[in-house]
């Protein structure tokens, strides 16, 4: 039995370890649950709430974070630290949101052939030319956090739901990486108990060493078994029927069945 410290180990993940783990692109309904949650975060940073917005720092997946409750948040740069060029830092809001879609866009294409291209629907891919800045008209104005989120919301059905779906969206997100993380874990552990060598709760396993290369179908069984999964009694299994084998017959076989079957035709012999 796993100890409660294991269990509350890890709090939140960054999005490149959750692509890294499932070797699979997010889904779409992901992609605008993650925006969503990462513009409500922009909105309260920008209110003057934690951390100041311009000190919030957007390069590629491992700068955003999927918390276990759903929320979101950034790398954060500190007038401290030195891992981060003080002149990379992106203060204006429109510059954060390109970088936002940049992210996001990256995640949906991730592990994709580079010769392969996806098709996503028009209203992700309209948000995502408006994040981007990829829009013809030049003289259009910058776009907004309100933009954004305005944009997520009307994409359900009831906009008034947004803030409990997406937060759902990200929460479940969240949980599938730990449940794989523990399978993997577990799997790993029972092939080097042998060794003495115990791993830490919910360390970054390398799926090549458990021969759990398949990680990409965990999603697709996550997705099937959240929707309801119909099990077939044994007698509704179709039948698929076996053509019987057929043999190679010889001359002298061929011969013998006609004569069986009389299959031939006798002719007079005169005298």
């Amino acid at each position: 039995m796993e100890s409660p410290w294991c269990e509350q180990r890890i709090t939140k993940v960054s999005l490149a370890e959750i692509l890294r783990c499932f070797e699979h692109p997010i889904s779409e309904e992901q992609a605008w649950a993650i925006c969503f949650q990462c513009c409500r975060k922009m909105e309260q940073l920008s209110m003057g709430l934690y951390t100041p917005l311009h000190s919030v720092f957007i390069k590629g997946p491992g700068s955003i974070f999927i918390h276990a409750d759903g929320t979101a948040s950034f790398k954060v740069y500190h007038k401290s630290g030195k891992s981060i060029d003080v002149g990379s830092i992106q203060q204006s809001e429109d510059k954060l949101l390109e970088y936002l879609g940049v992210v996001i866009y990256e995640a949906l294409d991730w592990g994709i052939d580079s010769q392969v291209e996806r098709e996503l629907s028009d209203p992700l891919e309209k948000l995502l030319c408006l994040m981007l800045k990829l829009d013809d008209e030049a003289m259009k104005p910058a776009v907004t956090l309100q933009d954004v989120i305005k944009a997520c919301e009307e994409h359900l059905s009831r906009p008034s739901e947004a803030t409990s779906h997406y937060e759902v969206t990200c929460r479940s997100l969240f949980s599938e990486y730990v449940e794989l993380q523990k399978l993997v874990t577990i799997i790993q552990t029972s092939k080097e108990v042998h060794l003495g060598s115990p791993l830490s709760c919910y360390s970054s396993v390398d799926l090549s060493l458990t021969r759990f290369s398949k990680a990409s179908l965990w999603p697709n069984v996550m997705h099937e078994l959240q929707n309801g999964v119909k099990l077939r009694k044994v007698t509704e299994q179709p039948q698929r029927s076996v053509p019987p084998k057929k043999s190679i017959r010889s001359p002298y076989d061929l011969l013998l069945d006609d004569i069986q079957h009389k299959r031939y035709t006798l002719r007079k012999v005169s005298d």
